[in-house]
């Protein structure tokens, strides 16, 4: 879901907390899709890398999680050859019961998990409350539904009173902040959310 990477990067961009150096210089892109092309960053960056044939003859050996490396005289006995070869599998195989991501970066859940709403509503209150300056009270009259056609402007005017004196609401907007500065802390450490 690219939306879920979108969300990173508009994260990212506002995190004082810094980001992973792989996601360079982020200042230079005002636009995910420009930054999501880009051949060192963006799609790079969370895709899997190329995977290879779980079996491979080599000719120079490369030190790497997950592999090993044999030598075969193959002009020994096939038949022993293969007793050895499924003995050495029983005792070396790792199970893979389930797909783990080699990626660089990846979500810190499973992708349909993520609701991108609640992130975006979290970036937003951050950027209401730690970058314009809005008090709880405004952010959270903002988001009043309008006025009803039926209510009259003194009623009007005390439903904004009672609603931005709301400490349920208050506090709400307190711990979407806190969330948003949590996933921008998560960025730095190379996840998200």
């Amino acid at each position: 879901m690219k939306k879920i990477y979108k969300e990173w990067f508009e994260y990212a961009k506002l995190s004082p907390f810094g980001v992973p150096e792989e996601f360079g210089n982020l200042e230079d892109f005002d636009d995910f899709e420009v930054w999501w092309k880009h051949p060192d960053y963006g799609f790079e960056l969370f895709c899997e890398p190329e995977k290879r044939e779980p079996l491979d003859v080599v000719k120079e050996i490369e030190e790497e999680k997950h592999i090993k490396y044999l030598r075969m005289d193959m002009s020994g006995d096939p038949v022993r050859m293969k007793l050895m070869f499924e003995k050495f599998l029983e005792k070396n195989l790792i199970p893979n019961h389930k797909i783990v991501t080699q990626s660089r970066f990846h979500p810190s859940k499973p992708q349909k998990r993520i609701k991108i709403p609640p992130l975006q509503r979290y970036r937003e209150v951050y950027i209401e409350r730690e970058i314009l300056g809005m008090s709880r009270g405004d952010v959270i009259e903002k988001r009043m539904f309008p006025q009803l056609p039926t209510q009259s402007r003194e009623e009007r005017k005390v439903e904004v009173r009672d609603t931005r004196k709301d400490s349920f609401l208050l506090r709400s907007v307190s711990r979407e902040v806190q969330k948003a500065k949590q996933i921008m802390k998560n960025i730095k450490k190379g996840t998200f959310p």
